[in-house]
C-alpha cells in the first residue's frame, strides 16, 4: 500500500514539474507596429448570447499568429430549447483585431449551421436545417496576458434572401 502511494505521489509530483502555465506570457511590445508578441497563440473560452450562434452558445477563440490582436478564428456549439422547440447550432468565423493593449475594435464574418426541431417527442414532430451567414463589427477586451475576456457589438444575420440584425455578449477567460 505505501509504494502504491509513493507512486502516486511521484506521478503527481512529476506531472507538475513538466506541466505548461495556462496564462500568456508578454514578451514583447513593438512600438513602431503597434502589435503585442506573446509566447504562443492567445486562445479564449466564452459564453456567447445572441450574434452568430442567435441565442446562447459555447465558443472557442485563437489567434494564427503570436500576437493579441491580427487574424484569428472562432468556433462554437449553441443550444436553446423552449415549448417543445430545439435549436442547435455550430458557429464559425474569420476574425480580425485592431487596436493595441487589452482594447480591441472586432470585424468578424462566418457562417453558422443551424438546425431546429419541433415537438421532438409527438408524432406531429417536424425538422429543418440551414446556414445562415454573419458579420460582427464589435467590441472586444482582452488582456495581454490573459484573464477576463468579454465581447459585444451587433452582427447582421443574413439567410434566404433577407436577413435580421443580433446584437451579442460575451463573456469568458482569455489564456
Amino acid at each position: 500500500m505505501r509504494q502504491i502511494f509513493l507512486s502516486i505521489l511521484f506521478i503527481f509530483f512529476a506531472a507538475s514539474i513538466f506541466a505548461q502555465s495556462d496564462t500568456v506570457r508578454l514578451r514583447s511590445i513593438e512600438k513602431n507596429k503597434k502589435s503585442i508578441i506573446t509566447d504562443r497563440p492567445p486562445q479564449a473560452l466564452y459564453i456567447g448570447l445572441g450574434g452568430s450562434a442567435p441565442i446562447l452558445s459555447f465558443n472557442y477563440d485563437r489567434r494564427f499568429k503570436n500576437k493579441v490582436n491580427g487574424l484569428g478564428f472562432t468556433g462554437g456549439v449553441g443550444f436553446w430549447g423552449v415549448s417543445g422547440v430545439s435549436i442547435f447550432s455550430i458557429p464559425v468565423s474569420l476574425n480580425y483585431l485592431f487596436g493595441k493593449d487589452s482594447h480591441f475594435l472586432e470585424i468578424a464574418g462566418g457562417t453558422t449551421f443551424l438546425t431546429a426541431q419541433s415537438d421532438l417527442f409527438s408524432d406531429n414532430s417536424s425538422s429543418g436545417s440551414v446556414f445562415i451567414f454573419h458579420i460582427n463589427v464589435g467590441y472586444r477586451y482582452q488582456p495581454t496576458k490573459g484573464g477576463f475576456f468579454f465581447r459585444g457589438g451587433i452582427s447582421p444575420l443574413f439567410a434566404q434572401g433577407g436577413y435580421v440584425t443580433s446584437y451579442y455578449i460575451g463573456f469568458g477567460h482569455n489564456f
